[in-house]
């Protein structure tokens, strides 16, 4: 019963995240929101002049640091939080894009559902490697390994992807 709560949980996550994003774009100046993406995906202010390193690099800093954190007792609450502010910085770069007069077919296209499964693949990451309070297991129950390294690889995936796409195709 435990693991049918997994999915529906990570989508709320996903969805408050998100919105909660959007709202904070709201309250947030231009300036900021732009300084904020010309360090984290440059792609989201400049476009097609920002560099293709940064895009692919972010999110793998993502990983690592979510894997870094699981790794301590004390810090063990900070990988579906770091997940977390990735679906908000989500929220928050669409908003932008949107309000600056991103194509919606390009929106729809490239950025929101690429960006919405690598959020998810983070979300679903993080819950594997610290499970949520209602899949804790009583025992010596190890992880599925197997599992993140297929996540990894398709994150990986949708990154080229995506950039491919971004970088050839949209103009």
């Amino acid at each position: 019963m435990t693991r049918s709560l997994t999915l529906p949980y990570l989508f709320i996550m996903l969805a408050v995240s998100y919105l909660g994003g959007t709202l904070l774009f709201r309250e947030l100046s231009v300036e900021s929101v732009e300084r904020i993406f010309m360090v984290l995906d440059a792609r989201v202010v400049k476009g097609h002049e920002a560099n293709w390193f940064f895009p692919v690099v972010t999110p793998i800093l993502f990983l690592v640091l979510i894997i870094f954190c699981s790794r301590f007792t004390y810090s063990r609450f900070l990988p579906l939080l770091i997940a977390a502010v990735k679906c908000v910085l989500f929220g928050v770069s669409s908003a932008y894009l949107l309000a600056q007069g991103l194509k919606m077919y390009e929106y729809a296209i490239w950025w929101f559902p690429f960006q919405l499964l690598i959020c998810f693949s983070f979300l679903l990451f993080a819950s594997i490697v610290t499970p949520p309070f209602f899949m804790k297991t009583v025992g010596k129950a190890e992880r599925n390994d197997r599992a993140l390294v297929v996540l990894i690889v398709f994150v990986v995936i949708l990154l080229i992807v995506e950039n491919l796409l971004f970088f050839l195709l949209i103009h």
